[in-house]
């Protein structure tokens, strides 16, 4: 699968998150909705924009499931286990690839590496993520709604010198997930074959096309 992510070429690392939200808003937006693995039906939906600035890519998460609360609030804590989107990235066709992960709460994951050989990114670099969370219940049917908006400085891709994405081949997949929630899901943007749930599945990655 291929997916567009347009130039913004008016933003960058450090515009405004609600003018990076309006902007993704207006943007199409791609479902997370495949279930690979049976047995983890959950009443969840999910789907992301995506977009790129001067030297940042911009993601905007939009989720409605049953609320939870989320009991993770260190960075590089496992928030997977919580109400959580992921966005994994690779450059070039290299086995080493980033993964970013974000509760409910905002609190984020991030590793780089192979697949089984992955290390944590150190915490002064994922707080170079600027984010901006929101969520609201939807009390008349049970659900609760919530958004997450991330500005996603280059520089966070430390293992990396990366000025452009554009000229860039990127390989990647999204993901909403929640391991420990009393409803257990696991939901991709692009299918993954396998017999247990594993995102960590860099062959199964669909192309994105930084415009």
């Amino acid at each position: 699968m291929t997916l567009w992510a347009p130039s913004l070429q008016n933003i960058n690392s450090r515009s405004d998150l609600t003018e990076v939200s309006d902007l993704l808003n207006g943007l199409k937006r791609h479902p997370i909705a495949i279930s690979p693995w049976k047995g983890y039906a959950a009443p969840v939906t999910a789907a992301f924009s995506i977009a790129h600035g001067q030297d940042c890519i911009l993601l905007k998460y939009f989720v409605r499931e049953p609320f939870s609360i989320p009991l993770y609030h260190k960075i590089n804590d496992p928030v997977y286990k919580d109400s959580c989107v992921e966005f994994f990235i690779g450059f070039n066709q290299e086995t080493k690839y980033y993964n970013f992960e974000f509760n409910n709460a905002g609190t984020g994951l991030m590793g780089f590496g192979t697949k089984n050989e992955r290390a944590y990114v150190a915490e002064a670099v994922i707080r170079q993520i600027k984010y901006s969370c929101s969520f609201k219940n939807a009390e008349s049917e049970g659900l609760a709604c919530w958004e997450l908006v991330l500005v996603i400085p280059f520089t966070a891709f430390c293992f990396h010198q990366i000025n452009a994405v554009s000229n860039m081949l990127c390989k990647g997949n999204f993901f909403k997930c929640g391991d420990d929630l009393s409803q257990p899901h696991y939901l991709v943007w692009n299918n993954i074959h396998s017999a247990r749930p594993d995102f960590h599945q860099p062959e199964f990655f669909g192309t994105i096309d930084f415009g």
